[in-house]
């Protein structure tokens, strides 16, 4: 027993001695500035961005009450218009996303959840129901990942003050972003920043640092990282579970996409250079899990002419992922016609 406990320090021994000399070879030929950075900014989506602010759940979030010439926010923290007080008494429609869904770009009446609600009004007005009026909240945040809307959704369904009966759910693009950053975490998806133990090594161990990201001269180029796809199904199968657990219906909304607001050579992002190929084939794959997720737990899936099997409809967006007004109306047309048949007539 004592010979060992003996070879087992020795051996110890030697491997502390052998990580010594490695993080020393490390520290005296490696130096710092030659080592591609970590990825950590908690601020990157509070920066210039005067209608978020800092959340100690989700990251950041909408700020309740601001105002603008091209953007507002209601008290409730939503999109858009005050709430009405006969809310309970509604038809509730409530839009789940990113900055596709609050609007990026384009005024409070040009979103696609106000589009919607404008065909279920004029829906209504034409049946001339005595039914309960439709109410569609818009409760896209720019930038959100699906670990960010996962956590917004359980806020809202274990509070008292909103109850939807149906839920629209788009997302995906942000979580493609972070999923190429080398020091990709869980933790990301939220905070935009690494786990703590992450952030301890790599400061006060060159070699660490250097075997996890690498040397600044290396370019990164069109990194498929499975660990952030499982990430992202993992919560999608979660907010689906858990709208089903409070008796709600979940549409899943295909994002939109426009391969021509791409260059050929692709884009930049955070570490990384992305190419149109690479962003579309990735987009797909993405897009195959969350088809095979509806098909087994039996959800809908709203598609639209902007999402990304039609790639050239560059008219219609400000950008690769954000419609125009016109695009916008047009999608909230397609999911219209999705929910239309949910409706309680």
């Amino acid at each position: 027993m004592r010979n060992v406990v003996k070879i087992i320090g020795i051996n110890l021994f030697i491997l502390i001695v052998l990580l010594l000399l490695l993080e020393s070879g490390a520290r005296l030929f490696i130096s710092k500035n030659s080592i591609k950075p970590i990825f950590s900014d908690q601020g990157l989506r509070t920066r210039n961005r005067p209608m978020v602010e800092v959340n100690r759940t989700r990251g950041f979030a909408l700020k309740p009450g601001y105002k603008s010439t091209i953007y507002n926010v209601n008290s409730a923290g939503f999109r858009g218009e005050e709430l009405p007080k006969d809310i309970k008494d509604r038809f509730v429609i409530l839009a789940l996303g990113e900055s596709t869904t609050f609007g990026w770009g384009v005024k409070d009446n040009q979103t696609y959840p106000y589009y919607l609600g404008e065909y279920l009004r004029e829906f209504e007005l034409a049946k001339m129901t005595t039914q309960r009026a439709s109410l569609v909240i818009n409760a896209g945040v720019p930038s959100y990942s699906s670990s960010q809307t996962l956590e917004y959704l359980k806020e809202i369904l274990n509070g008292n003050s909103i109850k939807p009966d149906v839920i629209l759910l788009n997302i995906l693009w942000n979580d493609i972003w972070y999923s190429t950053i080398k020091n990709w975490d869980p933790q990301i998806l939220i905070s935009q920043k690494p786990s703590q133990w992450l952030q301890f090594f790599t400061k006060y161990s060159s070699l660490v640092h250097y075997i996890l990201m690498g040397s600044n001269d290396e370019e990164l180029v069109d990194i498929f990282n499975p660990k952030a796809m499982d990430q992202y199904v993992k919560n999608i199968i979660s907010m689906i579970d858990i709208s089903r657990e409070k008796g709600v219906e979940i549409i899943l909304v295909e994002p939109p996409f426009d391969a021509d607001h791409v260059a050929e050579s692709g884009l930049n992002e955070f570490q990384i250079r992305y190419t149109r190929a690479f962003l579309i084939e990735t987009g797909k794959q993405y897009l195959e899990q969350v088809r095979r997720i509806a098909k087994e737990k039996n959800i809908s899936v709203a598609k639209h002419p902007l999402d990304i099997r039609t790639l050239h409809q560059k008219s219609l967006f400000l950008d690769a992922l954000h419609p125009s007004p016109e695009g916008n109306a047009i999608m909230a047309r397609d999911v219209f016609n999705r929910i239309s048949t949910l409706y309680p007539y």
